[in-house]
């Protein structure tokens, strides 16, 4: 087993006890972004929900008060609050352009705000969004969970990016029947680099397609599942399987090695098995929260 190095950019210490960690996210540099919700009550555990699966869905409609996200702006950590976020499945935080990207899961709204906070406008991007990533030349991507696929609604793409209008420049199911690549019944894992290289895992083939320019640069048929997020560094793929680290090597893809997540001083570090949350990436960069501290791989 070998050794995956981290350090500590953020403690969670402080965090007001209003708040709630709704998702884990990185920004084009690879830093964190922590998207919160304030006035619900803590989301419930797996125990929980498997003893009584109503208390999920009785967390998830309590409406919330506001959406607040930290993110690393130079050195410092600084916290914007968002102008009419009140949103019960808003789940997704990217910068966009000088401002910010706040979009929800369900229904497809996806509202535009300016860095502080203030509401601009508001765009469509489609039913059923499991991840979405912007990239600094203004493009959004989305991947869509199986309800968007099978739905009626632009999902059914698998994968669309939009411009900041919300006009489809990419349907992936289109590209897919022209290249010969199996089509999406749900993207599990996305990872659009700031550089334009986007990385696609999807069920049911689970292919590993690597797409630059919105062409094919390169596909690994049947590579296997990289959970919910993978980093794509030294021609390997880094991806979390509950609270281990696995590595696949693209010219050995058969074959995972499992990796010890360290801090700088060598302790072992756990990130939280909660998807979305306890693990994110982009490009190179991974991002581990271990529930006290966010740490990014160097």
């Amino acid at each position: 087993m070998g050794d995956f190095v981290f350090r500590k950019v953020l403690d969670l210490g402080d965090i007001p006890p209003s708040w709630s960690l709704v998702r884990l996210a990185a920004d084009w540099n690879g830093f964190p972004i922590l998207l919160f919700v304030e006035g619900k009550p803590p989301r419930p555990d797996r125990e929980t929900v498997s003893a009584d699966p109503w208390t999920f869905t009785r967390w998830y409609q309590t409406p919330p008060k506001a959406h607040h996200a930290m993110h690393f702006d130079g050195n410092a950590t600084s916290t914007v609050c968002f102008e009419q976020s009140q949103g019960l499945s808003t789940f997704h935080v990217q910068p966009f352009e000088d401002g910010w990207l706040l979009g929800d899961r369900r229904g497809g709204r996806a509202n535009l705000h300016d860095r502080t906070g203030r509401f601009l406008r508001s765009i469509t991007l489609g039913d059923a969004s499991e991840d979405l990533q912007t990239t600094p030349d203004g493009r959004i991507w989305v991947s869509y969970f199986d309800e968007g696929v099978f739905g009626s609604d632009i999902g059914r793409h698998g994968v669309v990016c939009f411009d900041g209008e919300g006009n489809p420049l990419f349907k992936y199911a289109d590209f897919a029947e022209q290249a010969g690549l199996p089509l999406v019944s749900d993207c599990y894992a996305m990872n659009a680099a700031a550089s334009g290289d986007v990385w696609l895992n999807y069920y049911t083939d689970f292919p590993l397609v690597h797409l630059r320019n919105f062409a094919l640069e390169d596909v690994w048929m049947c590579f296997g599942m990289l959970g919910n997020a993978f980093a794509v560094r030294d021609r390997a793929v880094v991806y979390a399987r509950e609270s281990q680290l696995e590595l696949r090597r693209l010219l050995s893809k058969d074959v995972s090695d499992s990796l010890a997540a360290r801090d700088q001083s060598g302790a072992t570090l756990l990130p939280l098995p909660t998807p979305h949350i306890g693990f994110a990436t982009r490009g190179p960069n991974l991002l581990l929260n271990t529930g006290s501290a966010i740490y990014i791989s160097l």
